[in-house]
């Protein structure tokens, strides 16, 4: 069979880029029958191969990561032309990772949609800046689900998303799952994270929570910034400290940042914005900290916990996505919407090390369940499932 990858969303440092980075290269390394070309836009550096992979780079006036941001549209010419790139190859399917790069297709062969979560639908005022946006991203959405033989997704939480808020019978959702990349686990170097610290300014010995992702508005940091400022003025947790990992320069996605750092400024200096790490840095960072915290009002999978169990790190995250599918008793469970089950939650792990130790290697056992082979594998019984 001969598949087309939709990959304008390569050299996207969020969720939708690792997404596809991972679970491409791990579709290649089963080695199957199948043959594969990635279409990408030219944001995709000129020297990138990978082995087994058919690489076509299309030449767009804006590239689409860009003109698919918070605020942005593309343009028709651009459109047609990633559209008919996507077509031009000789294919048995066409498959679009995420519906953030979809195109309509003119085609008569099968198209695979991926739609990771439903919260552009669900909380569009903390997703979009202006209404106009808003109306292009649901007419795409709209369209993308339309077209699609099958919608792929990432969990049981979001697949109920989907059919909920989309309309999407459940017989055309498969589930494909998420897993942590192989640069974190338990025994990862602690040496990066405590360089990170260092430069920004924190004692190696200093207690912290930790956020990885980014800063948006869905991602409720400022409860969390809230939160441990309360923690921190309790006797003897005045050492206690938020580092908050995410890109705050560079995110084409609605930011959040302006208001978490006003809310942070108020608090003596104990949030600190670390900007984007490298992975070796995050693994650290995930196994030194008190715990991983993940507030949002709603994820579709929730990758940042899984890395961090997968460390042996504790989690606390929300209800709201596929953490407790995916990870069970191994973490505790905060309600995004009531306050004081985060500040409990958080006082149970500053409060009581074995119990932080034990959620550790609970998670890490939980995590081993999650890999991008097996994520793999169910992608290409998708493909196999519509194979002409």
């Amino acid at each position: 069979m001969r598949v087309t990858i939709e990959g304008s969303t390569w050299t996207n440092q969020r969720g939708y880029g690792r997404f596809l980075r991972e679970i491409v290269s791990a579709t290649l390394r089963l080695h199957t029958p199948h043959e594969f070309t990635l279409v990408a836009d030219t944001s995709l550096p000129a020297a990138f191969a990978l082995q087994g992979l058919t690489v076509v780079r299309v030449p767009l006036r804006v590239a689409a990561g860009r003109a698919a941001s918070a605020d942005g549209h593309r343009s028709v010419r651009d459109l047609w032309t990633m559209s008919r790139a996507l077509t031009k190859p000789r294919s048995d399917g066409i498959f679009f990772p995420t519906v953030y790069s979809y195109v309509p297709v003119w085609t008569r062969v099968p198209v695979i949609v991926g739609i990771h979560d439903v919260i552009a639908e669900r909380l569009p005022s903390q997703v979009f800046g202006a209404r106009r946006a808003r109306q292009l991203w649901s007419a795409k959405t709209w369209a993308a689900a339309r077209q699609a033989a099958r919608v792929m997704t990432v969990s049981t939480h979001a697949a109920g998303g989907v059919s909920r808020e989309l309309g999407i019978d459940s017989s055309r959702i498969r589930i494909v799952g998420e897993a942590p990349a192989a640069v974190f686990a338990p025994n990862a170097d602690l040496a990066p994270g405590r360089d990170a610290l260092r430069s920004a300014g924190v004692a190696p010995d200093a207690r912290f929570f930790l956020y990885v992702g980014g800063i948006a508005p869905h991602k409720n940091l400022t409860a969390l910034v809230d939160a441990v400022e309360r923690l921190a003025g309790a006797p003897g947790a005045g050492d206690l400290r938020l580092v908050i990992v995410g890109d705050v320069e560079h995110d084409v996605f609605l930011s959040a940042y302006p208001a978490v750092r006003a809310r942070a400024g108020e608090g003596g200096g104990r949030v600190i914005f670390t900007g984007r790490l490298e992975d070796a840095a995050v693994a650290a960072l995930m196994r030194l900290a008190q715990a991983l915290v993940l507030p949002s009002f709603d994820e579709g999978f929730g990758l940042p916990a899984i890395e961090a169990a997968a460390c042996g790190g504790a989690v606390i995250s929300t209800r709201h996505s596929a953490m407790p599918e995916v990870l069970g008793d191994a973490a505790l469970y905060i309600d995004p919407y009531d306050p004081s089950s985060l500040h409990s939650a958080m006082t149970q792990v500053l409060a009581d090390g074995s119990l932080r130790a034990a959620l550790g290697v609970r998670a890490a056992a939980r995590a081993r369940d999650w890999t991008w082979e097996a994520a793999a594998r169910r992608l290409v019984g998708i493909f196999e499932e519509l194979a002409p």
